[in-house]
């Protein structure tokens, strides 16, 4: 099939998860061509897709709602339609799906190309968000033949919000188990080092409100009045300072390690070869893609019970479910982990094993070409 990949974030760019599925795609003998903003996730994707065989296409204006810039991406996209036929565009959130099908309007119907969406964040519930729920939800309707949310947690809030559920299927974001296995042996990097034998403990996440910083660090200072353990604050952003600061008043600041951003591959190594344990403390999310990289690398987890992460973490098996805003249940989790380090292995394992039958890429790979061809069929 031809299929044209809307491969970009608000922000980033070309990601490197949807460089990754574009590659896997055009391995299984399928036509892949690219459009995304000039930015990259991770320097040398686009170099990637090159090597690959794909097309990338660079569309300054595809990231942005407003209407001058949708119709600027339209016209961009337009003039990739025109140079080839595709029987599918898929596109990654309303705000790829409205100028793909302004687009479409400008193809004559034997050559138009069905439209999957899929999306990764929904709003929140609060009555702030119900305009953008409302313009999500009419997209949605009108601009996608499938709608391909990326847990159960986000599909429920869809069609709860008025998305047709006939036409919305769960296809969870996948891992290249290839490439990251490839990754955590050869990408080594000295970010953080392993010069002692203390148990250490990783939240990897942009340091901002949502992500709940302060009570991984509430629950720092409650598991080092008990042992020894550095714990690493993987990420960068405008809350640093703050989480700096609130370090010293804990009086934890020796064993407190921000490292900034670690970048793709360095961070699948350092998760592997260097973190015992991997933390989530999010007060929202949808389904992280942090936390299958931490089973990927064969790590217990200890993270909040939200969103789509009880799709990911069986609580018990492949590590431990609290709730948010409890740093208490979350020390007493991690200090589970690390005074039994056979069940905090075991439990590694068993995530391990999770992804390879649920989210690896050869199980997403074989459940989109069945997607593509059926909506293909019925568009």
């Amino acid at each position: 099939m031809n299929i044209l990949m809307m491969a970009s974030s608000r922000g980033v760019g070309l990601t490197y998860h949807l460089t990754r599925l574009s590659i896997s795609l055009k391995k299984k003998g399928h036509n892949v061509s690219v459009v995304s903003g000039p930015k990259e996730q991770a320097e040398g994707l686009s170099t990637e897709l090159k090597k690959a065989g794909i097309e990338h296409f660079v569309s300054e204006h595809i990231d942005r709602m407003d209407l001058v810039s949708i119709n600027k991406c339209r016209k961009d996209v337009l003039r990739v339609l025109k140079a080839k036929d595709f029987d599918i565009i898929h596109a990654n959130g309303a705000v790829h799906a409205l100028p793909s099908h302004l687009a479409t309007k400008s193809i004559s119907s034997h050559k138009k190309p069905a439209i999957i969406t899929s999306v990764h964040s929904i709003p929140d519930e609060s009555i702030w968000q119900k305009p953008k729920w409302t313009v999500t939800t009419a997209i949605l309707n009108k601009c996608s033949n499938m709608v391909l949310p990326v847990s159960n947690f986000t599909r429920e809030g869809l069609i709860t919000h008025g998305v047709n559920p006939q036409k919305t299927v769960t296809v969870y974001n996948p891992i290249d188990l290839e490439i990251f296995d490839e990754a955590s042996k050869n990408a080594k990097t000295d970010i953080i080092s392993d010069n002692n034998k203390n148990p250490k403990v990783a939240y990897v996440a942009n340091l901002v409100p949502i992500k709940g910083h302060e009570y991984y660090l509430m629950a720092a200072a409650k598991v080092l009045k008990k042992c020894k353990a550095n714990f690493y604050v993987v990420g960068d952003g405008p809350r640093r300072g703050y989480l700096k600061r609130l370090a010293y008043k804990l009086g934890i600041q020796d064993d407190v390690i921000f490292t900034g951003r670690i970048h793709w591959p360095q961070i699948y190594y350092v998760l592997s070869n260097i973190v015992d344990i991997c933390v989530s403390a999010s007060l929202s999310e949808n389904f992280p893609f942090y936390l299958l990289e931490c089973m990927a690398a064969k790590k217990p987890i200890v993270a909040t019970s939200v969103g789509g992460v009880p799709e990911m973490i069986v609580d018990g098996v492949n590590g431990y479910l609290v709730q948010p805003k409890d740093p208490v249940s979350m020390a007493n989790a991690i200090l589970k982990l690390i005074n039994d380090p056979d069940k905090a292995k075991e439990m590694g394992f068993r995530g391990r094993r999770i992804v390879e039958e649920q989210f690896n890429m050869g199980v997403a790979i074989s459940k989109l070409e069945n997607i593509y061809l059926f909506t293909r069929a019925t568009a």
